[in-house]
């Protein structure tokens, strides 16, 4: 899964930067509304919040200098089992 994760941020990481007519604050809303839309469907909206700030936790953690944390550890406790069949 992280291999297939690692492909697609670097896909859309080359996209991104290959926009310069937007400035990194609006690359990031589109980004972050991207997010919100594409996963709202099936995880819910207070699902896909939560996953949201779990990744603001993990990147105030990295910024901090804790190298145990990462994006894939909150794939971990991610449960699945209970999403909303479409």
């Amino acid at each position: 899964m992280t291999e297939k994760m690692d492909t697609f941020y670097r896909e859309l990481t080359d996209r991104t930067n290959e926009q310069l007519s937007l400035t990194p604050a609006s690359k990031t809303i589109v980004l972050f509304r991207i997010a919100i839309e594409t996963s709202a469907e099936e995880l819910g909206l207070p699902r896909v919040v939560y996953l949201l700030s779990r990744l603001m936790t993990a990147t105030i953690g990295i910024m901090s200098g804790d190298e145990e944390i990462n994006y894939y550890s909150i794939l971990e406790d991610w449960d699945t089992d209970d999403q909303s069949q479409h």
